[in-house]
């Protein structure tokens, strides 16, 4: 069973990189049921901010902490969560895993010209994936909840971005009787190749978060964002 913590009134997934990708991959192979929710701050700090957000985070299978900044603050605050799970890493797990045992895949999100390069980069990495709805993020959300019923798909990836995102999949989750439902915020822009994920001495110092803000066009709101989460943290360890 996964071990959770609750921290900032949300319970995040407590485990080994190892630990995590047996469990999801063991649901996707036994054709199950799950909502899988990637934390970062950003994240976070919107479900603070919107009842209606935390309420949708509320409903997921699992929230897993995505990005140093979680995991940082979990210590902090004195319930140390054993590792960060990259949303992107799960997201490629999944994948692998259904490559493997030849599942349908759904996918919904990025630009139109993002979607036609996904599809041709998937295919020749994943070429036993059997991909059953593929939708560009620009107004295609309802299309796509009408085409998810019929396609019967194992694995569920959306790249609508916070709230979007999550929002979408709450809307169209009891429609179906099976799948594996995530949120994988830009994921499609550096799959297709139409954007760099942060290089690995990056990854490797656990400055991810750093090259992501310095390389988004909305960086600076994302830099006050952190700070805020930063101040949220210092506050709660005050009151402990």
């Amino acid at each position: 069973m996964i071990q959770t913590i609750q921290l900032f009134g949300l319970p995040f997934v407590n485990a080994t990189p190892s630990t995590w990708y047996t469990h999801i991959k063991t649901l996707l192979h036994n054709n199950e049921k799950a909502f899988l929710v990637t934390a970062n701050p950003e994240l976070v700090l919107r479900s603070l901010r919107d009842p209606a957000y935390n309420r949708i985070l509320r409903q997921a299978t699992f929230i897993t902490p995505d990005g140093i900044g979680v995991t940082a603050a979990s210590k902090r605050m004195g319930e140390p969560l054993t590792a960060t799970l990259p949303g992107i890493e799960t997201a490629r797990e999944l994948l692998r895993t259904a490559d493997t045992l030849q599942k349908r895949v759904f996918l919904l999100g990025g630009r139109p010209e993002v979607m036609k390069s996904l599809i041709k980069q998937l295919a020749i990495r994943f070429p036993d994936i059997q991909f059953v709805g593929t939708f560009h993020g620009f107004g295609k959300e309802a299309e796509a909840a009408t085409a998810l019923k019929a396609a019967q798909a194992d694995l569920i990836l959306v790249a609508l971005g916070a709230p979007k995102q999550e929002q979408w999949i709450a809307s169209v989750y009891d429609q179906v009787d099976h799948g594996l439902f995530i949120g994988v915020g830009g994921a499609f822009d550096v799959w297709s190749g139409h954007s760099k994920r942060a290089p690995k001495l990056f990854r490797t110092l656990k400055l991810e978060w750093l090259y992501r803000i310095s390389s988004h066009p909305r960086g600076f709101e994302k830099l006050k964002d952190l700070l805020l989460f930063v101040l949220l943290v210092f506050r709660k360890k005050s009151h402990l």
